[in-house]
Parts: C-alpha cells; sequence; structure tokens
C-alpha cells in the first residue's frame, strides 16, 4: 500500500512541475478543525473546453488566472465549510472568428482580474488511521467580463466597434474524494461532477451606418464528469502546503498555503 501512495505522490510532483497552469478542492481532511478557522492562500489556473447552446457558435476554450483568500470553519468534527474570495481575469482565443464582423482574422477575448466568491462543504469518514473518503459541494460565482475591438482592429473601413461580453458564469462541483497518509503528508483524489455555464453577447455597432445588431447563446462546459488528485504537506504544525490537479474538459492546477488555528 505504502508503495503504491509513494507512486502516486511522485506522479502528483510531476505534474505540478510540468504543468504551470473554480479553485482546488482539497483533501478530505478539513484544514480547520472543530470549532476553530483556518486561513488560506491560493492560486488557481484554470483551463476548460465550451461548447455553445446555439447553432451559428463555434466551440471555444477559455482559460482563466485566479487568486483568492480562504476561511474554512470546522462546524463539527472531520467536516468544514469555507469561503473564498479572490479576483480571476479570463482568455478566451479566437472568440470571433465570423469574416461577417472581422476583416483582419480571429480576435482573442480578454480582461483582467475581476472579484469572484466560492462557498463550499466537505467532510471525511475515517476506514482507518491512513485512509478515509469524504463528499464536498462548491459552487462559484464570478464577475462578468467584457472586451471591445475597434474597428482599426477589426479591418473595417467604416467607423465602429465589436463588444464582446461573458455574462453570468458560474460553476458548481459536486465529488467524493479518498485519501491516503503517509506520516502526516495526506495524498486524495477521486470523481467529480460539474457544470460551468455563462453567456455570451456580441454587439456590434458600425458608426457610419448607422447598422447595429446584438447576438447571444450560453455556453457550457464539455462533459460533465472529471477527476481530481492532490497532495497535501505540512510545514509545521499550523502550516501546511497543497498542490492539485483537475482533469474536466481539460487540465487545470493550482496551490495552497493554510493556517490552521
Amino acid at each position: 500500500m505504502k508503495r503504491v501512495l509513494v507512486f502516486f505522490a511522485a506522479l502528483v510532483f510531476i505534474l505540478a512541475s510540468n504543468l504551470a497552469y473554480a479553485g482546488q478542492f482539497g483533501a478530505p481532511e478539513p484544514t480547520a478543525k472543530e470549532g476553530k478557522v483556518a486561513l488560506g492562500v491560493g492560486y488557481f489556473h484554470y483551463s476548460g473546453k465550451f461548447k455553445p447552446k446555439d447553432s451559428g457558435w463555434e466551440e471555444t476554450k477559455a482559460t482563466s488566472n485566479q487568486a483568492y483568500l480562504q476561511l474554512g470553519y470546522g462546524f463539527m468534527k472531520n467536516a468544514e465549510v469555507y469561503i473564498r474570495a479572490g479576483g480571476a481575469d479570463l482568455k478566451i482565443p479566437d472568440f470571433i472568428t465570423d469574416t461577417d464582423i472581422t476583416n483582419s482574422g480571429p480576435k482573442d477575448f480578454k480582461d483582467g482580474l475581476k472579484p469572484f466568491g466560492t462557498l463550499g462543504i466537505k467532510g471525511l469518514f475515517s476506514i482507518s488511521n491512513s485512509f478515509g473518503i469524504g463528499p464536498f459541494i462548491q459552487a462559484t460565482i464570478y464577475s462578468g467580463y467584457k472586451d471591445e475591438l475597434s474597428y482599426a482592429e477589426l479591418g473595417w473601413a467604416d467607423q465602429g466597434s465589436v463588444k464582446t461580453k461573458v455574462k453570468n458564469p458560474y460553476e458548481i462541483n459536486l465529488g467524493l474524494g479518498a485519501q491516503g497518509k503517509i506520516g502526516e503528508v495526506i495524498i486524495y483524489g477521486g470523481p467529480v461532477a460539474y457544470i460551468n455555464k455563462s453567456k455570451a453577447q456580441i454587439d456590434v455597432q458600425n458608426l457610419t451606418t448607422g447598422n447595429s445588431a446584438t447576438v447571444s447563446t450560453t455556453y457550457k462546459e464539455k462533459n460533465n464528469v472529471g477527476g481530481f488528485a492532490g497532495l497535501r504537506i505540512p510545514l509545521s504544525k499550523s502550516f501546511s502546503l497543497e498542490a492539485e490537479g483537475q482533469l474536466k474538459s481539460r487540465f487545470s492546477f493550482g496551490g495552497a498555503l493554510t493556517y490552521s488555528f
């Protein structure tokens, strides 16, 4: 059993060193003890593939860099509720490809850090001193994003602009984690079911002719089931470092440093 855990730990570190990429889920074992709190700071690089609800739109991919602070509270033994607040950017390569809109090739969508918030709850059922399982649910609401391209960027002879928006993005994850211990080091992983949706809107305005048009659709992340794996390493009695990889429609990766009171 220990050989399997050591191999799994090595695999997690290899992924972390080669992939510098909705935040991580963490080990089933709470960071906050019963009746106490835990504070953390984290970074997560998200990457996903999305498909549109309506025809005339193309499948696309999106990436996001997310930095956050987390507050966890152990409301009972081996159970924790936590909240996160932070900022996340958004980039969608080749968001506009329609030659009726742009004469200068595909255009990316990008916007800087915007606030987001996360609420989660998880727990651990200990099967032995070195093994346990636990469910979790985590929901995140993001800010809206927008970008604007001028007529010069679009290759138009006329004056005008194209405003692109990503509205009401949200993500819900429901999963079951299993964990094993080598001393105080926790290695964990498991399956997760998820839904990630947002509305995309394009507003085209030609100031020369006075014509304008608005089109929109709903985008949903491809697939509904994925997996995750991670490693929690104690740095001291109170501090711990956690690294995690997630495989959904694409691979995402993050890490967090936590102080438990």
